[in-house]
């Protein structure tokens, strides 16, 4: 009686297996190495032990070479980087002292025209938010960067609130994204400009 194949399975789901042809390939082609070296009366006996080991162990070898189900259900797609709202008020000053040249050339390439006020303040740059632990002597610490450059820090306080708000979110140790805009004080006699960096973001107290 002719056996129905079984549809137990998920559809469209296919057992691996290793055909009988490509079985008898590789045992001819095993027993022509081994006979080339031990002699010609050894072909047969390899040819025909190979078959058989071949033969009952082909879902295994098959099975080898397919991704397991487990693999591809846990692979899953990067997540994307939390952008803050966009609240047009930047409101958040950063400790950018130690980055005025940093700062000043960035201002540069971008063209941002501070003789301008209107043109200054509608120029808006993307930044990171980088949670930084590296200091052993403040854990609590948030980098920023513009363009890949490093242009300041969260003073200690404004830096405890803002991980407290990625806690909050779900984001503990992930680099964020909000808007920034570069400022510049008027000149001083006698002392060189003072550059800062204003971020769009509201810190919760």
């Amino acid at each position: 009686m002719k056996r129905e194949p079984d549809s137990s399975g998920n559809p469209g789901e296919q057992k691996p297996g290793v055909s009988i042809a490509s079985i008898l390939g590789l045992s001819v082609f095993l027993g022509l190495i081994v006979g080339a070296g031990a002699g010609a009366a050894q072909i047969l006996p390899v040819t025909l032990i190979s078959a058989i080991i071949l033969y009952f162990n082909r879902d295994k070898i098959a099975a080898s070479g397919t991704p397991e189900n487990g693999a591809q259900k846990s692979a899953k797609p990067a997540q994307g980087t939390y952008v803050w709202p966009e609240l047009g008020q930047f409101a958040c000053a950063i400790s950018a002292q130690p980055y005025q040249q940093t700062i000043a050339q960035l201002a540069q390439e971008n063209g941002i025209d501070f003789e301008n006020a209107a043109t200054a303040q509608s120029h808006i740059l993307r930044a990171h938010l980088i949670p930084d632990n590296s200091n052993p002597y403040d854990s609590d610490m948030v980098r920023v960067n513009i363009n890949s450059h490093t242009v300041g820090y969260f003073d200690h306080q404004p830096a405890r609130n803002f991980l407290d708000q990625l806690e909050e979110k779900g984001l503990s140790g992930q680099i964020t994204i909000c808007n920034a805009m570069i400022t510049k004080s008027a000149d001083a006699v006698g002392k060189k400009p003072n550059y800062g960096v204003r971020l769009d973001i509201e810190l919760i107290k």
